[in-house]
C-alpha cells in the first residue's frame, strides 16, 4: 500500500493526468454555430451556444457522450433537422475536437473537426 502511494505522488509531481475533457466551447467547421460540451452527469452533452441562424441556439447537439478511453460515444443531433446519428468524438490536441456521425450502424460515416473557442 505504502509502495502504490508513493507511486501515485511520483506521477502527480510529472504532471501525468486523466484523459483529457471534451468540456468548452467549440467552433464548428463551417463556423456557423458554437457548440458548449459540458458534463451531464458522467457523461457529456453539447448545446447550441450561439449560431448564425439565432433559432438555434440552445437545441441539443450532443446526447449522452460516454467516454470510453480517448473517445467518447452517444447520439448526435444535426439541430437544423432533428435527425439522430450515432457519434463519436475524439480529441486531436486541445485545440481540436474530431466530430463523427454514423448511419446504418457505422457502415457510413463522415466527420468534421472543431476548433476550441475557450
Amino acid at each position: 500500500m505504502k509502495h502504490l502511494a508513493a507511486a501515485a505522488a511520483i506521477l502527480a509531481n510529472f504532471g501525468v493526468s486523466a484523459v483529457a475533457s471534451p468540456a468548452g466551447d467549440w467552433r464548428i467547421a463551417d463556423g456557423s454555430a458554437n457548440v458548449e460540451i459540458r458534463a451531464c452527469g458522467s457523461n457529456y452533452c453539447g448545446y447550441v451556444s450561439w449560431a448564425k441562424d439565432t433559432d438555434l441556439i440552445g437545441k441539443p447537439v450532443l446526447i449522452s457522450m460516454r467516454p470510453n478511453g480517448n473517445v467518447w460515444t452517444g447520439l448526435i443531433v444535426n439541430a437544423r433537422d432533428g435527425q439522430k446519428y450515432n457519434g463519436r468524438l475524439s480529441l486531436r490536441g486541445e485545440q481540436v475536437l474530431k466530430v463523427e456521425g454514423c448511419v446504418l450502424g457505422g457502415m457510413v460515416c463522415g466527420g468534421q473537426q472543431w476548433s476550441r473557442v475557450k
